[in-house]
């Protein structure tokens, strides 16, 4: 095992300037609380305990929440209880993704907003009497843009933001200002080394609202930020999920200097490197869902070494995962992670292609929908149009039209509607839509079928199966599993939706019973991934896994994933799971 490093927060300041320190730091600010535990092997409960962990681990900081990340659960949700990979009981807190708690101007004005004070500051001088000489803390403060679609609730919050721009307006700045009055209380304790905003403003396949309400709303507030950071001395590093490809100029125009995790289903963190490599530092791509979980100890040391060889030459990089590392990574593949950083991560890096062998995940691109034939006669364009517009009877009566001119309902649907929505996926692959569009044009899409179902009854084209649906155990997301709802039942299928938190009895249950076609599983917390296994081994328990055909999706999965559970098959986002059922309905 390699020696471990003597804490030194200059390490990470070099690195966040894009610069050689003397080996590559480490770089995640989120561990499980049973993962720090099981490394240490005891129970964590003091704040000396989570400095002894840290230091123990080879980090050169502690991290710690503050702002309304410490008050979040309490503003948007009520916390669950769920089982980690281990059997051990734990408590998780999730936000509302419909109503909110925030959608009209009364309860905006009712609303007991915390204020700065209430928050956690003595910890951060307690900061400076206990961290070992060269450590720093930093500080987990972000969620801006998450926390206004969080307390106004998903379907709200993107409804709002062309019909209520006020209010929109109002939780921005009510909020961003709250956050930025923490920050400047942040920067007066000299404990603290840097500031990391969590805020996910992405998706797998690009930014999740237009880039106009980023600059509108956020990005004003960062820039801010970042010249406080900035003044003192002080490291600011943005973390987002999802494919950021096309905000990234504009990241590192707000002044970020790190940017965490590069998820490597979504993003090429070499292309990204030589992109962006000099203007910011890149912060993990060890690939969480894959080789952390389902990968060796010799996997993982394989992929460090090779984000190593390929990223850390030059500066600006540090070792992380592609999210965070959770209760169900194994703990010698986290401590391989660990050592191996230690072992390779000298400088200068002088590493051979090829050295260390074992399974490496390598960005393979994105998964895209199949070409669609050009349809005859009928107005695609049109469709199109009418699909993303705000009038759900617009969509009705270009139909009505082609059918006075003497096409049939069928053909209107599966040569008009369909092709209208599958070109409309094409853009939300290519991050030209974004999920508000998306969503709104499944509803008309599915406001179309409604009108015209007693003409479409009995239409065999359009009865195309019938898919059990549901959010897995533990994890209360939806709306990504609502639009593949919509998006199916858009092209003819029969979906029975279970909702959300859906146990694995509870799926076993509905294929007995319901006898579908398909049953497909969502997930987009990386911690309930785990749900889909025990579902798929419930089905084989009960003798009824030959009976339907199972996929899964969400924001964490890959193809790897789905292939070690036994899954028939994985959807990359809401069209890809329609062709996913099609491909397999077929067969």
């Amino acid at each position: 095992m390699p020696e471990k490093r003597k804490p030194d927060f200059e390490r990470y300041i070099t690195a966040l300037n894009c610069q050689e320190p003397d080996s590559v730091p480490l770089g995640d600010f989120y561990m499980d609380l049973f993962a720090k535990e099981r490394f240490l092997g005891r129970k964590l409960v003091t704040l000396e305990d989570e400095v002894e962990f840290w230091t123990t681990a080879g980090f050169d900081f502690v991290p710690a929440p503050a702002g309304l990340i410490e008050v979040a659960g309490a503003l948007t949700a009520k916390p669950g209880t769920t089982k980690t990979d281990e059997g051990e009981e734990t408590t998780r807190q999730w936000a509302d993704e419909h109503a909110g708690i925030i959608t009209t101007w009364e309860q905006f004005e009712k609303f007991q907003w915390p204020s700065v004070d209430e928050f956690n500051f003595p910890r951060w001088e307690t900061f400076g009497k206990i961290l070992p000489s060269g450590m720093k803390a930093v500080a987990v403060l972000g969620r801006i843009y998450t926390t206004v679609w969080m307390l106004m609730g998903a379907d709200t919050f993107y409804g709002s933001l062309e019909s209520n721009e006020a209010l929109v307006s109002a939780m921005f700045e009510t909020v961003g200002q709250i956050q930025y009055e923490t920050m400047l209380r942040l920067l007066e304790y000299p404990s603290v080394g840097a500031i990391v905003n969590p805020d996910d403003i992405a998706h797998n396949n690009g930014l999740l609202i237009h880039p106009k309400y980023f600059h509108k709303y956020i990005f004003p507030w960062y820039k801010k930020m970042a010249t406080e950071c900035r003044n003192k001395g002080v490291g600011f590093v943005l973390h987002s999920d999802g494919d950021c490809t096309d905000a990234m100029d504009d990241i590192i125009e707000c002044g970020f200097q790190g940017f965490n995790p590069i998820q490597p289903n979504c993003m090429d963190i070499v292309e990204v490197k030589k992109r962006w490599g000099k203007s910011i530092c890149l912060i993990g791509n060890i690939n969480l869902d894959s080789t952390l979980t389902l990968g060796s100890p010799q996997d993982v040391r394989a992929e460090v070494y090779e984000r190593i060889r390929t990223i850390a030459p030059g500066g600006g990089y540090m070792m992380a995962s592609s999210n965070s590392i959770t209760d169900y990574v194994p703990l010698e593949n986290m401590k391989a992670m660990l050592d191996a950083t230690f072992e390779f991560g000298r400088y200068p890096i002088d590493l051979k292609e090829g050295v260390i062998k074992g399974n490496i995940w390598k960005y393979r691109g994105k998964t895209k929908l199949k070409e669609l034939e050009q349809p005859e006669e009928l107005d695609l364009a049109g469709y199109m149009s009418a699909l993303l517009g705000e009038d759900e009877n617009s969509v009705i009566e270009l139909a009505e039209k082609d059918i006075t001119e003497g096409h049939t309902v069928s053909d209107v649907v599966n040569k008009g509607l369909i092709p209208g929505m599958v070109r409309i996926g094409e853009q939300f692959q290519d991050g030209t839509v974004y999920i508000p569009e998306m969503i709104l044009s499944a509803k008309n899409m599915a406001a179309a079928l409604l009108h015209f179902k007693k003409q479409l009854a009995g239409a065999s084209d359009n009865d195309r199966g019938k898919v059990v649906i549901g959010t897995v155990e533990g994890d209360l997301h939806d709306v990504g599993k609502n639009l593949v709802v919509m998006v199916l039942e858009g092209h003819g299928y029969t979906v029975e939706d279970l909702g959300i938190s859906v146990s694995a009895e509870k799926f076993v249950q509905a294929v007995k019973t319901l006898k579908p076609d398909f049953l497909a599983m969502s997930a987009l917390l990386t911690t309930t991934m785990v749900e889909m296994r025990k579902t798929i081994d419930a089905l084989n328990a009960a003798g009824v896994r030959d009976r339907v055909k199972v996929i899964v999706g969400g924001a964490p999965l890959t193809q790897d994933f789905a292939d070690s559970i036994g899954a028939d098959g994985y959807a990359y986002d809401a069209p890809g799971a329609v062709q996913k059922c099609n491909e397999l309905f077929s067969q």
